[in-house]
């Protein structure tokens, strides 16, 4: 199918017909990669065995397809031809594999899907090997498509996960023993509500998937390596495709269903539907499974984003520096965007949303990424010209690392992590210096100076973890511990959008702070 995409001056579309705003074809060609090194180096060797956990936790399978994908950090595996499935027995099995995800930077495979067949009672397990980098042993299964709703959930270790790098960098839950309670939190947390009693909501407050539920649930999975945990997490991957999201031009382009009726990439997304794309997740998902409708939806999503920048940038006050969290999600969605599709004009436009955030840092010399908070947040703030959001910066600084783990380009990235790190220290911190401000230079904001919203500290930590990785600097580590300390006291997850926001990001704090101290 020929993707389309460029903005062309035509008339509005109506409800279920696009119109010519989306009939030029793009050019599909794209700039040899440069042979970028890794952001972080990789811990994964060029070749090795790791152990594969068959679960027949969906009923019993007989010659069922069952697949997976195997993730690796840039620059280990370069052919898909390059693995070998051993059984319980020891003896190679028949696959088929294909690539789902090449790194930028020198073209190595970031993931590949694994696709076999095989007969499990119900509720057994069996241990399989999976052997890499040297020319297969298996066999070649024939065509098998992915199978992610199957009978038998196929997962790696924890530590595998970490080491690839496919959901950034994290730390898996049996290391983590310097923040051991906040897993035991999260657990309760997820246990104390019905996620299936949550929809659709676009105020946010009660959304399902608000914060990226999917990307929260990959996160705990990844950091778990608990077959229970990957099947909660693609459920939620495939609630959100099928219940948020519209799609347009032959399901080319999608926006959220909050989005006001007759959108048309000449009108600015509403902020409310940017904050409920959802980009990682899907990433997640597809990267994990081989599911081809989230790679769907993931491009769709950043088509839709990267056809709508002129008019999120347009004007004196652009949609896309009215608060932070406006540039968070459409950076997260086209960085999950070039993570599968890395032509030029999509590298670009990623590549463009950085250098917009770091000028918006540089037209003050707080730190900060200023803005009249007022206009985001009149019920929050009454008078708050060059104000700003601890806890929505935490989230552009999220995508901001998913550039630099694609791109390693520490050169444009440090500065700008540094100086919002010092910001968040010595400006936004609570005179007790237990929280962050909800918002900072308020004048009139009764949260100012209370630490009633200690618990988005675990929201916020990964940007710590982010500082210490960039700069080397062990100072980052210390203070997000102490951060982390008081938002793990105050921690309180016990509906959806609560449980999101603490799940989706502190196990990549965790992660960094691993490569500079004791986890």
């Amino acid at each position: 199918m020929i993707r389309y995409a460029a903005l062309a001056t035509a008339a509005l579309f109506s409800i279920g017909c696009i119109s010519s705003e989306f009939d030029v074809p793009i050019d599909r060609t794209q700039d040899p990669p440069p042979n970028t090194p890794p952001a972080v180096p990789p811990r994964i060797a060029s070749s090795g065995t790791t152990d594969l956990v068959l679960t027949a936790d969906n009923g019993a399978a007989n010659d069922a397809a069952v697949s997976f994908g195997l993730p690796f950090p840039q620059g280990i595996l370069k052919s898909e031809k390059d693995i070998t499935l051993v059984n319980a027995a020891g003896q190679p099995v028949s696959i088929t594999t294909s690539v789902l995800a090449r790194w930028p930077g020198d073209g190595s495979i970031r993931s590949v899907l694994v696709a076999f067949r095989t007969t499990l009672a119900a509720g057994a397990k069996e241990t399989w090997k999976v052997e890499w980098g040297t020319p297969t042993k298996s066999g070649d299964a024939g065509t098998i498509d992915p199978n992610p709703d199957g009978p038998i959930q196929a997962t790696l270790a924890a530590g595998f996960y970490a080491k690839s790098q496919v959901g950034g960098i994290v730390l898996p839950i049996a290391e983590n023993k310097r923040f051991a309670q906040y897993d035991v939190d999260l657990e309760k947390g997820f246990a104390a509500f019905d996620i299936s009693a949550a929809g659709v909501d676009c105020s946010a407050s009660a959304g399902r998937t608000y914060y990226d539920g999917p990307h929260a649930q990959y996160q705990r999975f990844l950091r778990s390596g608990d077959p229970r945990h990957a099947r909660i997490a693609h459920r939620e991957a495939k609630w959100f495709r099928e219940n948020e999201l519209d799609w347009y031009n032959d399901r080319i382009v999608a926006v959220h269903k909050c989005e006001p009726a007759n959108w048309t990439p000449r009108r600015p997304l509403d902020w409310g539907s940017l904050r409920m794309m959802i980009s990682q997740g899907m990433l997640d998902d597809y990267l994990l499974t081989g599911d081809p409708a989230s790679k769907e939806a993931v491009l769709a999503m950043g088509e839709g984003f990267r056809l709508n920048i002129p008019a999120l940038s347009a004007g004196r006050d652009p949609v896309l520096e009215i608060t932070e969290r406006n540039l968070a999600w459409v950076l997260m969605g086209l960085t999950s965007y070039f993570a599968l599709d890395q032509r030029n004009e999509v590298r670009d436009a990623m590549r463009g949303l950085v250098d917009r955030a770091i000028a918006w840092q540089g037209r003050s010399d707080s730190g900060a990424l200023e803005h009249d908070i007022e206009r985001a947040d009149p019920e929050e703030c009454g008078v708050g010209p060059n104000g700003a959001s601890p806890f929505m910066t935490s989230l552009l600084v999220d995508g901001v690392m998913d550039y630099w783990l694609l791109t390693a380009d520490t050169a444009k990235v440090e500065p700008f992590v540094s100086k919002l790190a010092v910001w968040y220290e010595t400006k936004a911190i609570t005179p007790d210096k237990k929280a962050f401000r909800y918002l900072w230079n308020c004048t009139t904001e009764p949260y100012e100076d209370s630490t009633e919203v200690a618990e988005l500290n675990i929201l916020i930590g990964h940007v710590f973890g982010a500082a210490f990785v960039l700069t080397n600097d062990k100072h980052w580590i210390e203070f997000g511990d102490t951060m982390a300390d008081s938002g793990i006291e105050a921690f309180f997850a016990k509906r959806p959008k609560q449980w999101n926001q603490s799940a989706r990001s502190f196990g990549k704090y965790l992660g960094y702070r691993a490569l500079g101290a004791d986890p």
